[in-house]
């Protein structure tokens, strides 16, 4: 996307003469056969602010002895006073025009006038890539040689690094020059209503389920400070145990079990982040499904392949849902957003990278088991998949229950495995 979609107006002189009077231009963008293809997702104007020009304010500023609050709306009566208004401010967060109810979002202000410059792209990609190699290679660096660090260093490599280092990579190799001009229009105005959409789904269970592992790990934290036994070594994947001790029931309370904050930070970040997309495309049933069983393949493919006495985390059961929604992502690709399954591939690149470096202390096992059968459940799932469908099939949902049941089964298991005796 360009930078005309920029929440900071004074660089961008045209934007308040391109809006002429009674025109939406992005209206006629819009697909309306698509779950988010609907104007009225953007905020309805407030009442009193209609037929009126006005802003709605993205941070606190004082204007000629006026003092501002993030999420105002102000309203005023001409154009002209719009423009200076916005003139002192470095970020909006919405526009109001008088002939039309719905604040319009900074993703919406101006559409691509012009076909993307390819050359000015690719050279802008390319510094991106430099940094972002020269920020990895430091941090990998400086965990190697200083050990102590190597945990932080290389989740700082991941986030500044890896990320930014992959997404710059596959964005150099994106031919957008063969974009028009009405591609790059429809895509702008897809992508900004399916953020929005995606944005206002119901995210109640995910924080409940990310909760309740922020609670396992405290219950873990408790008793390892206690100074008795080790809380992996009473419920995580202990391969003597399971294997020789017959734990079987470890292939699954492994998954709601973490090492460290940064394990349990990053881990509980993913599964929201990747949970509210399936949530919110397919059915939350499948969220339950595909984390329990994608946790016990990884937890399986650890024990087969890994070499590790004990291993522990969901990074199984997340990986199993980056999977699903791969698959996902690749049966709806016409109707989504080309960066959605952009980024999970991106993800999935840099875990990859992650786990090679920091292969003394992650278990890639799991990961690829995780990985793995979440691909094959979106295969076994892919005839009958609807995009966000209005109900959810009662077996889907019948198994979605039986999975959350185990899943706090597992947690029972835990509470009473690692309780100090």
């Amino acid at each position: 996307m360009s930078d005309d979609s920029s929440s900071t107006l004074p660089v961008r002189p045209r934007l308040l003469d391109f809006w002429k009077e009674g025109d939406v231009w992005f209206l006629d963008w819009i697909r309306r056969d698509r779950p988010w293809g609907d104007e009225k997702l953007l905020e309805e104007v407030p009442e009193g602010a209609g037929g009126s020009y006005g802003v709605k304010v993205g941070e606190y500023v004082k204007l000629d002895g006026q003092s501002y609050e993030p999420g105002q709306v102000v309203v005023v009566e001409t154009r002209e006073e719009l423009r200076q208004l916005v003139g002192g401010m470095s970020k909006v967060e919405g526009l109001i025009f008088p002939w039309f109810d719905r604040i319009v979002t900074p993703g919406l202000w101006l559409p691509h006038l012009n076909k993307i410059d390819f050359a000015r792209y690719r050279e802008e990609n390319g510094k991106r890539f430099g940094k972002a190699l020269a920020i990895t290679l430091g941090l990998a660096a400086l965990g190697f040689y200083q050990p102590q660090f190597l945990m932080l260093a290389l989740l700082g490599a991941v986030f500044f690094g890896l990320f930014p280092l992959v997404d710059s990579g596959m964005a150099w190799l994106r031919r957008v020059d063969r974009l028009s001009v009405s591609d790059l229009n429809s895509q702008l105005v897809n992508n900004e209503l399916f953020q929005i959409w995606i944005a206002e789904r119901p995210t109640g269970l995910l924080k409940i389920a990310v909760g309740i592992l922020v609670v396992v790990f405290a219950g873990q934290f408790y008793v390892d400070s206690s100074g008795g036994n080790s809380s992996l070594q009473g419920a995580a994947l202990v391969r003597d145990s399971v294997l020789n001790g017959g734990e079987w029931w470890r292939l699954v309370t492994t998954g709601l079990m973490h090492g460290s904050i940064p394990h349990i930070l990053f881990n509980g970040m993913a599964l929201f982040s990747l949970g509210r997309v399936i949530v919110a495309l397919v059915s939350p049933s499948l969220l339950g499904i595909v984390f329990l069983l994608t946790v016990i393949t990884g937890s399986l493919a650890s024990l087969a392949l890994g070499n590790a006495p004990v291993s522990v985390g969901a990074s199984g059961g997340i990986l199993g849902l980056l999977g699903f929604l791969l698959v996902v992502t690749h049966k709806f690709k016409r109707p989504l957003p080309g960066y959605l399954q952009a980024s999970l591939i991106q993800s999935t690149i840099v875990v990859a990278i992650f786990g090679l470096l920091g292969a003394r202390f992650i278990d890639n096992a799991a990961h690829a088991g995780g990985l793995i059968g979440g691909v094959i459940l979106g295969m076994i799932c892919f005839p009958w998949m609807r995009l966000a469908p209005p109900k959810t099939r009662p077996i889907v949902l019948f198994l979605g229950w039986v999975s959350v049941a185990v899943l706090l089964a597992g947690v029972v298991k835990i509470a009473i495995e690692i309780r100090p005796s």
